[in-house]
């Protein structure tokens, strides 16, 4: 009777060991009476992926997540994910295990059957890759926004920087004095347009003035229009003229009587013939001088006593002054 209660203590026992086995293993989500698949999937990271997300064939649900770890010896530290389905699909060696996460950050893995031949068994590996969450994609998409906003903000900070330079103290009293320049400025030429106006009114007299004598001028133009052509006529008449005269021929004349004179100067110069004794030599000259002067002396003396060339008489009689010729000059000087 006592080993009958011992028994059924033992019993009791072992029972309640493997209940609470089970129940362990099925709050884990295993199932330890089950004969669903397990495979194998390696992933460099996983991007959140929990025990007991589900897994999925186009959209249907088809087992679980059982287990993570670490790949063991390795130095990159890749992630091992157990997977345990219950469906009896046949899934493919080349089927991949994508993990995909959707708006709410829940994660599954979504298998994407191959086309092999070669169907997977329980406890094979299955290659894994991560899909692009939408916080990814989005990321990515509003990247080219972010290096734009990023050199926004930077142009914004150099204009902030320029305003803040320009208002500053200094800055904001050179503006002012440049804007009263300015105010200045637009004083000077609002009165240098005044005089120009007074100036025009005070002209506008000489200028009507000048514009009817423009007006007169023109007038005359066209009155004299005749007279004009024939004067252009006759410049054209005497262009004409110009045009046909051998300008060359006329040029080798005048060449050669350059020469001419040129050998007769030369003559002179060189005292030959009469004209270059005349030049060279002064005996004619001093010989032209004394009978000049001989000739005034005579004609002088003609003056004073005429009696000595013409002789009157009335009676017949004789001059009795008889010719006395004047003393040289030169006689005195002997």
């Amino acid at each position: 009777m006592q080993n009958k209660k011992e028994f059924v203590i033992g019993f009791v026992a072992i029972l309640t060991l493997l209940l609470v086995y089970w129940g362990f293993n099925f709050l884990k989500g295993e199932d330890i009476f089950s004969k669903d698949r397990k495979f194998v999937i390696v992933y460099n990271k996983i991007s959140g992926l929990n025990v007991s997300n589900p897994v999925v064939i186009n959209g249907f649900k088809i087992g679980r997540v059982s287990k993570l770890s670490f790949q063991e010896n390795d130095p990159n530290a890749h992630i091992i994910v157990e997977i345990q389905i219950k469906s009896d699909i046949a899934i493919p060696k080349n089927s991949i295990a994508r993990i995909n996460s959707d708006f709410l950050g829940v994660n599954t893995i979504d298998i994407s059957l191959g086309d092999g031949v070669v169907m997977s068994e329980s406890g094979d590996t299955l290659a894994g890759i991560i899909a692009t969450s939408l916080q990814e994609e989005f990321s990515q998409q509003l990247l080219p926004f972010k290096v734009k906003a990023e050199k926004m903000m930077a142009s914004m900070d150099s204009v902030l920087e320029g305003f803040r330079y320009i208002f500053n103290r200094e800055t904001q009293d050179n503006l002012g004095n440049a804007i009263k320049s300015i105010y200045v400025t637009f004083d000077n030429l609002e009165a240098a347009s005044k005089e120009m106006s007074l100036m025009m009114a005070e002209e506008r007299t000489r200028l009507r003035e000048v514009m009817d004598n423009a007006k007169e001028i023109t007038d005359n133009l066209a009155k004299n229009s005749k007279e004009i052509d024939n004067i252009l006529n006759n410049f054209s008449s005497i262009s004409d003229s110009l045009a046909k005269v051998d300008f060359a021929k006329t040029m080798r004349s005048v060449d050669g009587a350059l020469v001419s004179f040129t050998t007769i100067t030369d003559k002179i110069n060189r005292g030959e013939g009469t004209l270059g004794q005349l030049v060279h030599n002064d005996t004619l000259y001093y010989e032209l001088e004394s009978a000049s002067r001989e000739l005034n002396e005579l004609l002088e003396d003609m003056k004073l006593h005429p009696n000595r060339y013409v002789k009157v008489s009335v009676f017949g009689g004789k001059n009795k002054d008889p010719y006395i010729k004047p003393e040289d000059e030169n006689d005195k000087k002997k």
